[in-house]
């Protein structure tokens, strides 16, 4: 018999209700589970649709499921249901020049009843994704609404390496995706897209694709390879849906970490050091770096015996899965943007993307800091050794990096991790398992999480890199500072008597 998960919300002021969820609910269940509970309609009204969304105690964003974490009736969540109007009067522009498409395409397609009736139910997913995405959450995909009771799961690590080539959802989503126009962005946005600041929370799921294929142009990878701009975006589409929708191992941190590492060398200048076929590692491995990630880390995958721990012998199980994943799509026609590369451009290519990922395993921190600290100090870009260990220094301090952005972009980044840990730890007390204490809800706040990982990680993998790359100091490492005394701050701050 499935395990039953009893959980505690309010609403509106009204008392601590229980309800009961089993493992097999639909979001779409659960949904109306909550709203039921809390006395509550979740239908909307012809002229106005309904957002759920869940918190915690910490007000932090619950995402809705089976999986809701177990809480006490001393802590229970609140529903908040936000009615919001329905775009039928003067919709947005793009959404006009959408429904011209369909309703073009649908008349052609008249003749043809089975066609006929996928465009229906594509523009169906399509308009509520649209819609969605004007008051979607930050933490939450723009076309999360129209996904939410179909998204998949995480798939069976057995079968990890046929996983994308048999899913039909990633398809059909990804073709949802590439049916909107392409976003056009203004230069300010693009050179904005340049600098460490640039905040993501301002653009939605379709958007973020269409700055990251600026991202390939910018760094001359599409004239350089010849690639087909079709198939860039199609591979940028299909990765989007790879990515499950964890509170932190999502998309919008794949975005953020590939941002990152361009804003890097960007304002670096060591843009103009690399290679084409450099650049193009470094890109690759930053939006491959955690495909298909589970939202459970190494420790758990190997002290509960996971079918990854299996395959890849309790060595960077995710990592190693992470680019299994990535060179998977790879081997479909349609997504394949390494086709045009020589078999020597491929084979060395493909060795910087996997070295890349692979090291954003922190359990081989210490190692490759070690190693690039003995480069540092007389660094020398003709030798490869030390260039490829570049590559993989930039893509740690981009997938760590959250901390450079203003507070107002980067802080969510952190409920969003300590909200991923806790639903491990949680798992992991249930099922008998060890636990961190960094990871524990009842041993960690946010600045104790913050001013540690700061100080001991943070600041020393940047300013080694600062060693070797210039004009680091400003844009850079003192955001980092400055996060560092104000996490500082929160943990010193006395609570009123």
């Amino acid at each position: 018999m499935p395990i039953v998960t009893q959980i505690y919300v309010k609403a509106n002021g009204k008392k601590t209700e229980s309800i009961r969820i089993r493992p097999n609910h639909t979001v779409k269940e659960v949904k109306s589970v909550l709203c039921a509970a809390a006395e509550i309609s979740d239908k909307g009204n012809a002229h106005t649709d309904a957002i759920l969304k869940l918190y915690n105690v910490r007000n932090a964003l619950v995402p809705i499921g089976p999986n809701i974490p177990k809480n006490t009736p001393e802590e229970p969540y609140t529903v908040v249901i936000k009615m919001v109007p329905k775009a039928t009067i003067d919709p947005p522009v793009e959404t006009k020049k959408l429904m011209e498409t369909i309703r073009a395409t649908t008349e052609v397609m008249e003749e043809v009843p089975k066609l006929t009736s996928d465009m229906a139910e594509i523009q169906k997913k399509l308009v509520s994704a649209v819609s969605a995405a004007a008051h979607a959450s930050p933490s939450v995909s723009p076309l999360a609404a129209a996904e939410s009771t179909t998204k998949k799961p995480y798939s069976d690590p057995t079968a990890h390496l046929a996983m994308l080539r048999a899913s039909v959802y990633d398809e059909e989503t990804t073709n949802l995706i590439l049916a909107t126009p392409r976003p056009v962005f203004s230069s300010t946005v693009l050179n904005h897209l340049k600098h460490p600041t640039f905040n993501i929370w301002d653009y939605n799921e379709v958007e973020l694709i269409g700055l990251m294929e600026n991202m390939f142009v910018e760094m001359d990878l599409v004239g350089t390879f010849k690639m087909d701009m079709d198939v860039v975006r199609a591979f940028l589409a299909r990765v989007s849906v790879t990515y499950n929708q964890n509170p932190f191992h999502n998309f919008k941190h794949c975005f953020c970490v590939t941002q990152m590492m361009y804003g890097i060398i960007n304002v670096t200048g060591v843009i103009t050091k690399l290679t084409p076929l450099e650049k193009l590692a470094l890109i690759c491995g930053t939006i491959g770096h955690d495909l298909d990630h589970p939202g459970m880390n190494n420790a758990y995958q190997i002290n509960a015996n996971t079918d990854l721990t299996i395959i890849y012998n309790d060595i960077s199980p995710l990592e190693n899965h992470h680019a299994a994943v990535l060179f998977t799509l790879f081997r479909d026609p349609s997504l394949n943007i390494l086709a045009t590369l020589s078999e020597v451009q491929y084979r060395e290519c493909r060795k910087q993307i996997i070295s890349c990922i692979l090291a954003t395993d922190m359990a081989k921190h210490g190692e490759i800091l070690a190693k690039f600290k003995g480069y540092s100090t007389d660094f020398n870009f003709e030798d490869q050794a030390q260039r490829q260990l570049l590559l993989q220094m930039i893509i740690k301090c981009s997938d760590i990096s959250n901390e450079v952005r203003p507070k107002h972009v980067s802080e969510p980044w952190v409920d969003n991790l300590l909200e991923e840990f806790f639903c491990q730890s949680d798992k992991e007390k249930r099922d008998g398992l060890p636990t961190a204490p960094f990871m524990d809800r009842e041993k960690v706040t946010k600045p104790s999480a913050q001013v540690g990982f700061i100080g001991f990680v943070m600041i020393p993998l940047f300013e080694l890199v600062a060693k070797v790359l210039p004009n680091m100091e400003e844009p850079i490492i003192q955001p980092i500072k400055k996060a560092h005394e104000y996490y500082k701050s929160m943990l010193e701050t006395k609570p009123a008597a």
